[in-house]
């Protein structure tokens, strides 16, 4: 295994792998395929992903086997908690979010998820954070099943445009 930061040339191979994990993880029987499939046509393009890789407040990271063969990646960016989060965990020193983070299917279980997440957190603790939080789906019960593993905490939620449908995600975070 091999998790190395992504640069602005990894954008053609993180659309393809961001569209095929989201397909993935919230398509049928999710969510219906043409909701997926909206949601992947305007938020995960090459364009919006070259965007993303150039944005200083991002920084991705592939997950690779051995072979180099990409089998997810995660995101995190540098921005100020958001209003919704409770006021002492905006209180709670720097933090970081973790955007997105995600595994093909067939490598989900197998603690490649736990490697990628643990990546995310030394990073975030090297980088000087104090905290991480992240959303998540209130209808993922593994994803969030796997966070609270990891020391995640509910903080609250906010709601989610998923094309063409709102959703509800819960906040997690977790001091470092």
């Amino acid at each position: 295994m091999l998790i190395r930061t992504a640069t602005p040339s990894d954008a053609p191979l993180l659309t393809e792998l961001a569209a095929k994990t989201m397909r993935e993880a919230f398509g049928p029987p999710h969510n219906p395929a043409p909701l997926v499939e909206e949601y992947i046509d305007t938020s995960i393009t090459q364009p919006i992903l070259e965007a993303e890789l150039a944005d200083p407040k991002s920084v991705f990271f592939v997950l690779e086997l051995a072979d180099k063969t990409p089998i997810g990646y995660a995101k995190l960016r540098r921005t100020k908690p958001l209003r919704q989060l409770s006021p002492a965990f905006r209180k709670a020193g720097k933090a970081i979010e973790i955007q997105r983070i995600y595994l093909l299917q067939n490598q989900v279980g197998q603690g490649q998820g736990r490697l990628l997440m643990e990546h995310c957190l030394a990073w975030a603790r090297e980088a000087g954070y104090e905290a991480v939080w992240l959303g998540v789906w209130e209808r993922n019960e593994r994803a969030i099943a796997f966070y609270q593993k990891l020391g995640f905490e509910r903080i609250g939620f906010h709601y989610f445009q998923f094309g063409a449908e709102r959703q509800r995600d819960f906040w997690l975070q977790k001091q470092l």
